[in-house]
């Protein structure tokens, strides 16, 4: 019984059924001798959902969280060299593979009995995001035992960390020419506003998506109800036929009762009326 081992189960257990394993783990641990261990086993967080859902994502599809440390490392290495078309590229390309594994982690979630919300596919989105921005993002998502969910933000940084030494007149322990100081100045705050500008736009596009999914569903509800209250009307029109045609033979078969009755009466009366006789 090792730490890691422990850990790899616990966090490969479904959400609600971590305490209770965690707890019996650290108990098992101490009842063994093995104090460090237990306490060790026991300060472990239960995973947020959507830090389990990533979870769940990363051990059944470790390439694709390879993809995303493959495409942050192009990022940052394309940030060095300064080269705008490419980062623009990889941008976009970024904002596809986040995409696509929302999507994965949400059908992974259905398959396991847990359909994600709104919110949760959010900060699924900011983990990916982190994970691609960041390499220890990366190297945590990979893990598989995320407790919450990563922000984008503050893994951002870390795809400009190297950039300065990549400036042109930037050399020999920080010595400038010609005033490149301020433009180092300069570009170190466009590129902090164009990643929170990225940031930002990569928030705002999953707001249109569910909001665009939130409409369909609507549509779709409506055209639901319209279906029920088409088959409604219907079977409101066919029990008012069957009512009145019910209401038909009623009439006939009370017509028929009254007839026969009067029938009895008459017979009745003249079968007195020759007795007297």
């Amino acid at each position: 019984m090792d730490f890691e081992s422990v850990a790899d189960k616990l966090y490969a257990l479904p959400r609600d059924e971590f305490t209770a394993a965690r707890n019996a783990a650290a108990k098992q641990a101490r009842e063994q001798g093995d104090r460090e261990l237990a306490d060790q086993i026991a300060v472990l967080r239960r995973p947020s959902t959507a830090a389990w859902v990533a979870n769940l994502l990363a051990r059944e599809q470790p390439d694709e969280i390879r993809a995303l440390v493959k495409l942050g490392d192009g990022l940052r290495a394309a940030q060095q060299r300064l080269q705008g078309d490419e980062l623009r590229r990889l941008s976009a390309q970024r904002r596809q593979l986040v995409h696509g594994l929302v999507q994965q982690a949400q059908g992974l979630a259905r398959a396991a009995g847990h359909p994600t919300s709104e919110a949760v596919s959010r900060e699924l989105s900011d983990t990916f995001t982190a994970a691609v921005n960041s390499s220890a993002a990366a190297r945590a998502l990979a893990g598989g035992r995320l407790t919450s969910a990563l922000n984008p933000a503050d893994a951002a940084t870390e795809l400009f960390a190297a950039a300065a030494t990549a400036i042109p007149g930037v050399q020999d322990g920080g010595r400038t020419h010609g005033g490149n100081e301020l433009l180092r100045q300069n570009l170190d705050r466009a590129r902090q506003e164009a990643t929170h500008a990225d940031v930002a736009r990569d928030a705002a596009q999953r707001e249109l998506a569910g909001a665009d999914q939130s409409a369909q569903d609507a549509a779709m509800e409506v055209q639901e109800l319209r279906a029920r209250l088409d088959e409604a009307e219907r079977t409101e029109h066919e029990t008012r036929r069957r009512a009145l045609s019910a209401r038909r033979d009623f009439e006939s078969a009370d017509r028929a009762a009254r007839d026969a009755w009067r029938r009895v009466h008459d017979l009745q009366r003249q079968l007195a009326q020759h007795g007297n006789g």
